[in-house]
């Protein structure tokens, strides 16, 4: 997906422990990267360091110092997160070592594509050397992305070569293009987070997507903790609103540094849901030792974070070195990841770069491993095309989605979604149930089928019923749980002719029930038998028991009298409507007269029992007819004068 994008350029070094790579930042930049005590007394870089400095043009280039060691390789992977292109440095007096093969395989499966080679310490070998050393790199990178890459000679000690590389990432800073999108939700995965005093929680990283500004609320994922940024910096500015692809400062509010730690990404708030299982397509790497089993424990790398992980294969029991597959990565406590990151990971011990690839799937739906059907939805993620994606997941839920929901498994803004949806309808392969919720269109197709086959089976069992209840529908529609995707889906339907609906019964355009011959004849001793029965109703059993030669016939006529309003169900007794409006008409004259009723003064007026009166003042009750307070009723327009007291 497209999207505009700020002219931010971050660079990534990578190489062999002790190959010049942080003198060689010193040396464009001015900056030494290695700020930690432990650094300065080593002579090496653990951690992550950063650097920035301006080209000739004014556009500001960040670069990001990783440690080449393999004891470090973890902080090398955060580091290698969201870098636009790679500075490869490889020691002259050396050549390509163990570290230097690794950190390629690493940019390789995080899908950096871009970068220069520079050989460093070139004031320490002669030039047939040199020319030996540059001969056998070029021959050990063949295959890679760099394997064409432009190639430089420096000396971080005397200077020369590096007015060659300035101009060489002057070139590059204007080929690349940044592949962050500004249009997607703000992503900046935490590389650093540390206490400054006098502002309180600093965190920096590097952008992935989206903009943010200084006030904004925030969220930490996979944290679910709210916060507020303060202030921010950008390549050591102080600036209002931040980018993808820039390199940022955040100092946030109300947020203890104990809570914050590599792997937490501060987010838009509600794009990122946790997750401890992931469906991705891995490739192991040729030169892994050993195929990877079924259920294997890896070290997992995404963003800047480090996980312990089972991976289960979708397809076999074991993965050979060189092959791919889609694997379900079951992590060890929650993380916060999207769809389409890329992630490596590394055996449990020892500890080696071992394969990687990208997420297809970060909130998998419960599957049986091994299903055709689940296999083919990932074969289609895995295109990374957003709109597949859209319409795969519109399959996978078959009661819809709502564009607030598709975003977030996407992890698109609200507006690109919704454009999305409006082009798969528009292509025949999405359904608009309203102006949120939409449908696959082989779900909608599926699910209008079953609805209807629901209807024709219901008519045919029950024919003088007016139709079937929308609760009733619901439990019976497959994959359909959620009323108000019911109501929409119900009201699509009646717009297309397809069905009726009258309150709460469905039913077919052509159905019509009709009580004639025998069916009229039960009716009619039905009405007759409770009108007679005035306010000693029989329940529904004794009614029933009339028609013991009839029982099932009997049952229907019933119900359908029921459903037709032409007599009352209250509790378990069977009312005439004349004997409710005769009701009505006694307790309106004696409330009129009296103020108020009790049940004791209606029993006695309709000369009853407790059983029948009861339940028939509260059905008033009910239908808003009275109001009763206390021990008495009164006619609820009369409600409001009970306030001062009165009851007229």
């Amino acid at each position: 997906m497209g999207g505009q994008t700020h002219g931010y350029f971050i660079i990534g070094t990578a190489g062999h422990v002790d190959h010049g790579k942080t003198e060689l930042i010193k040396r464009l930049t001015g900056i030494d990267t290695d700020r930690l005590p432990e650094e300065k007394q080593r002579g090496m870089s653990i951690d992550i360091g950063f650097a920035y400095f301006n080209l000739p043009d004014g556009k500001r280039v960040g670069i990001i110092d990783v440690p080449g060691h393999e004891r470090f390789v973890h902080n090398m992977l955060a580091g290698a997160a969201g870098i636009d292109m790679v500075l490869m440095v490889v020691a002259a007096d050396e050549g390509v070592m163990a570290q230097t093969v690794e950190h390629m395989n690493i940019l390789q499966l995080l899908g950096v594509s871009d970068g220069i080679i520079v050989v460093t310490k070139k004031d320490l070998v002669d030039e047939e050397w040199l020319g030996l050393v540059c001969e056998d790199i070029r021959e050990r990178f063949k295959g890679t992305f760099l394997e064409n890459a432009p190639m430089v000679a420096v000396s971080s000690v005397t200077g020369e070569g590096f007015d060659e590389l300035l101009e060489l990432i002057c070139q590059k800073a204007k080929e690349v293009v940044p592949h962050k999108d500004v249009e997607r939700p703000f992503r900046l995965p935490v590389d650093r987070a540390f206490i400054k005093s006098g502002f309180g929680v600093i965190v920096t990283g590097t952008a992935f997507s989206g903009e943010v500004c200084v006030g904004q609320e925030v969220e930490i994922a996979p944290l679910e903790i709210r916060t507020r940024i303060r202030s921010m910096q950008v390549h050591g500015n102080s600036v209002e609103r931040a980018f993808a692809g820039q390199r940022v400062a955040m100092n946030l509010v109300g947020i203890e540094r104990e809570e914050i730690s590599r792997g937490c990404v501060v987010t838009e708030i509600g794009y990122m849901k946790p997750t401890n299982r992931i469906v991705a397509k891995l490739r192991l790497l040729e030169n892994a030792k050993k195929p990877l089993k079924d259920g294997a424990p890896v070290r997992l790398h995404i963003g800047t974070g480090e996980w312990i992980a089972r991976a289960f294969l979708l397809k076999g029991d074991e993965l050979e070195p060189g092959g791919e597959e889609f694997v379900e990565l079951r992590t060890n406590e929650k993380i916060a990841c999207v769809r389409y990151d890329r992630f490596v990971i590394r055996s449990y011990s020892p500890q080696e770069t071992i394969g990687g690839g990208i997420i297809v799937e970060p909130y998998p739906k419960r599957y049986r491993r091994h299903s055709p059907q689940y296999y083919e939805s990932c074969v289609r993620k895995g295109s990374a095309d957003y709109k597949e994606t859209a319409s795969v997941l519109l399959d996978e839920h078959r009661d819809g989605l709502k564009v607030s929901e598709l975003s977030v498994l996407l992890h698109l803004k609200q507006e690109h979604t919704a454009k999305l949806l409006e082009e798969l309808c528009e292509e025949g392969k999405a359904v608009k149930l309203s102006d949120v919720s939409f449908m696959s269109t082989k779900s909608y197709e599926a699910v209008s089928e079953e609805l209807l086959h629901l209807l024709r089976s219901y008519h045919s069992k029950h024919p003088l019923h007016i139709g079937i209840k929308k609760g009733t529908l619901l439990g019976q529609l497959e994959g359909i749980e959620n009323e108000a995707v019911l109501e929409m889906l119900l009201k699509r339907l009646e717009a297309e002719g397809k069905l009726v609906v009258e309150k709460e019964f469905v039913r077919l355009p052509e159905h019509s029930p009709m009580l004639t011959g025998r069916h009229l004849q039960i009716a009619n001793r039905m009405l007759k038998l409770c009108a007679n029965a005035g306010f000693a109703p029989p329940s529904t059993q004794e009614l029933l028991q009339q028609f013991s030669d009839e029982s099932e016939e009997a049952s229907e006529v019933l119900h359908a009298l029921v459903e037709g309003g032409q007599l009352l169900r209250i509790d378990e007794f069977i009312f005439h409507p004349q004997t409710i409006e005769e009701a009505k008409r006694i307790v309106r004259e004696h409330i009129s007269k009296n103020g108020k009723i009790t049940l004791a003064e209606f029993r006695d007026i309709t000369k009853t029992t407790r059983k029948y009166a009861l339940p028939l003042l509260e059905h008033l009750d009910k239908i808003g007819f009275t109001q009763r307070i206390g021990d008495y009723r009164i006619l609820r327009a009369h409600a409001s004068c009970i306030e001062d007291g009165s009851t007229r």
